[in-house]
């Protein structure tokens, strides 16, 4: 599917970025969910210090890159093998997949899943894959989420479901990640 996004084109570029733009929004083709992935739509992303990081040449990653890994969204399309979501659901996005049979994530650590940390650095996803691509030629995920669009084709072990019956401390409300 063709999809909005915002591009990382070059790191490193001089400030100010209004004039050096080394991201643009594009079009770009976006794959379905292979085995063990999840489409995603898009409701909220933040911009986090690593995404600048990226961007000034601090954090290298390969590009052109997709940013963003801070976000929640809806499941739009299951991927074979998964069968602990549905479409509907409401997700938020971790920033490194746990594979689960790493020693980290076997130890209870899956924050520092070996796996998932290869993957980030490779700008794939943990299947190895890059489900971006743009004029023919495949375009990177950034730490396996790739926010910064209207979709994003993600891990299964990049998502964590949110219970939206439970309400929000500060307005007793029912909690929503997604605006309905």
């Amino acid at each position: 599917m063709r999809i909005r996004a915002a591009v990382l084109n070059k790191m490193g570029v001089d400030p100010p970025f209004e004039r050096s733009k080394p991201l643009a929004v594009e079009e770009v083709e976006l794959d379905g969910p292979g085995p063990g992935e999840v489409l995603v739509k898009m409701g909220a992303a933040g911009l986090c210090h690593s995404d600048l990081s990226v961007i000034d040449g601090n954090r290298p990653r390969p590009t052109p890159m997709v940013l963003g890994h801070e976000a929640a969204g809806t499941v739009e399309k299951l991927g074979p093998g998964v069968d602990d979501l549905k479409v509907g659901d409401h997700v938020v996005m971790v920033f490194v997949p746990s594979c689960g049979h790493c020693p980290p994530c076997a130890e209870g650590r899956p924050a520092l899943c070996e796996p998932g940390a290869a993957a980030n650095g490779a700008g794939t996803l943990l299947s190895g894959q890059r489900r971006l691509h743009r004029d023919g030629s495949d375009v990177h995920h950034h730490l396996g989420v790739s926010a910064f669009a209207e979709y994003a084709t993600v891990s299964r072990r990049s998502l964590i479901k949110i219970d939206t019956t439970m309400s929000c401390p500060s307005t007793r409300q029912r909690c929503s990640a997604v605006p309905s």
